[in-house]
């Protein structure tokens, strides 16, 4: 139930922002009471802002590493998963893959069939054990390195030079938000994997949703000329982003 009433919550957040409790507990068909404790739980878990009244979505300058992956991974889920599936297309068949972590990138793991996939994503292997538990399936080689508990990544000197020993037909990765150079991430850790990922890949797709176009981080991964492909969203808002993207040689593919 519990699980239930965080989800509902959640989807409405996506879309509205802010849930006001007396509203949410006529939904739920539950006390004021009852309703004030469960924005409280998830206010502490982070998964949205309590303030008088009810909960607010979290604000867009919260920088993505204070959210919990599972957090992120719930918003625009619709989105992420059409462009997990349209970003399949560049897969190469039997071929060896970097998955760097993300909430988008993770829904590439329901599509994925066989071939070698390299990944510091323990979810990712989460979802192929879950999947393919009676065998058959990829070859999966996790990374080592230290584990961000919250944000499901791997990162460190010890997975930098694990992936260094690897060449991949394909790198696919997401990233904080990106600008008018390139794609930019909230810290040295997030950055420095994925520079070593692009630099070992024959191409590299990135995933982004629409939100991306207008976030910005403190660190810059790649520029534009280290990345081959951008699937997206068509979004009007973004449509000047989109014609500057093409301009760098980036292939814009829309889901």
């Amino acid at each position: 139930m519990k699980k239930r009433y965080e989800e509902e919550i959640l989807g409405y957040l996506e879309k509205h922002e802010f849930f006001p409790s007396d509203k949410a507990a006529a939904h739920f068909g539950v006390s004021a009471a009852t309703m004030r404790r469960v924005f409280a739980r998830m206010a502490k878990s982070a998964l949205g802002q309590r303030v008088h009244g009810g909960l607010r979505r979290l604000p867009e300058e919260i920088s993505s590493n204070q959210i919990p992956f599972v957090v992120r991974g719930r918003w625009l889920a619709d989105e992420k998963r059409r462009l997990a599936a349209k970003a399949m297309e560049f897969w190469p068949r039997g071929g060896t893959v970097f998955l760097h972590c993300g909430s988008t990138v993770l829904g590439m793991a329901h599509h994925i069939r066989g071939g070698t996939i390299l990944t510091n994503s323990v979810n990712v292997c989460n979802v192929l054990m879950s999947r393919f538990a009676g065998g058959g399936g990829p070859e999966v080689v996790l990374l080592g390195g230290l584990l961000k508990l919250k944000s499901d990544i791997l990162v460190g000197s010890w997975t930098e030079a694990m992936l260094r020993e690897y060449r991949t037909d394909v790198m696919f990765f997401s990233a904080r938000g990106m600008d008018e150079e390139g794609v930019l991430d909230t810290t040295d850790e997030e950055v420095a994997v994925p520079r070593v990922g692009i630099r070992g890949a024959a191409k590299r797709v990135m995933l982004a949703d629409h939100s991306k176009f207008r976030k910005f981080g403190l660190r810059r991964m790649v520029s534009w000329k280290d990345v081959d492909v951008l699937v997206t969203s068509d979004h009007p808002k973004n449509r000047r982003w989109f014609k500057m993207i093409r301009e760098h040689g980036v292939e814009v593919v829309f889901a």
